[in-house]
């Protein structure tokens, strides 16, 4: 426990009182209230410190570990970007970097066929490739499927009776295959967004192409306490 000036003072005051024989009794027990009194006062600030120095080391910690992940999604997305430059270059995928994470936008049609689910041979080893991109990080994935606003065909209509059945049914198929090439399943959310969230006009083809998406989000906070 710490002394203050105050209690020196304090225990000075009293000694040289006793010493002199000039101290009543009421001003000693005086004299001893307030020596008390900033005794228990010096330990309420001392606790107070050492809270104060326990929080900051516990914000310190925080503030680097937050700027470990920061380093580590930067480097993934630099590592993303040139594993992917000729899919980027072509339009068929487009990568950007956001406050907490990565987003990657990869068109259905490198993806899936028409109408299907199952992933075509170059669908499957892309979405391996950026699985290896991805395999260290710290993160929470989100695969969001995203379709147009034109109703399903006829004859897909049983299977998948609207968009959010097929944007959901493609999402899950590529988290099971990021599963497959190594992720581990607890960091991954398969999301369907069916036609809602358009990043272009469904009034032509062109933008149709465009809605008709599969998004791959990476998310800094771990999985553990992601609560999405």
């Amino acid at each position: 426990m710490r002394t203050t000036k105050r209690e020196i003072v304090l225990l000075l005051a009293i000694s040289v009182a006793l010493m002199t024989g000039c101290v009543t009794s009421g001003t000693y027990e005086e004299l001893q209230k307030q020596h008390d009194a900033a005794a228990s006062e010096n330990e309420r600030l001392s606790q107070e410190v050492d809270l104060l120095q326990s929080e900051n080391a516990a914000l310190s910690s925080a503030v680097a570990a937050a700027q470990s992940k920061v380093i580590a999604l930067n480097q993934t997305h630099d590592q993303l970007v040139s594993e992917l430059q000729e899919e980027m270059a072509t339009g068929q995928i487009e990568i950007q970097q956001l406050v907490d994470g990565i987003r990657l936008n990869v068109s259905d049609e490198l993806l899936f066929p028409s109408g299907g689910v199952e992933l075509n041979d170059s669908g499957r080893e892309l979405i391996g490739r950026v699985a290896e991109q991805l395999g260290s990080e710290d993160s929470t994935i989100f695969v969001e499927g995203h379709t147009d606003n034109v109703r399903i065909g006829k004859s897909l209509r049983a299977r998948f009776p609207t968009n959010w059945e097929l944007a959901g049914a493609r999402a899950a198929m590529v988290v099971r295959v990021l599963s497959e090439a190594g992720l581990d399943p607890t960091r991954l959310r398969s999301v369907s967004r069916g036609p809602f969230a358009p990043i272009a006009s469904n009034d032509d083809e062109q933008g149709r192409a465009r809605n008709r998406r599969t998004e791959i989000i990476v998310r800094s906070l771990p999985p553990a306490r992601q609560q999405d």
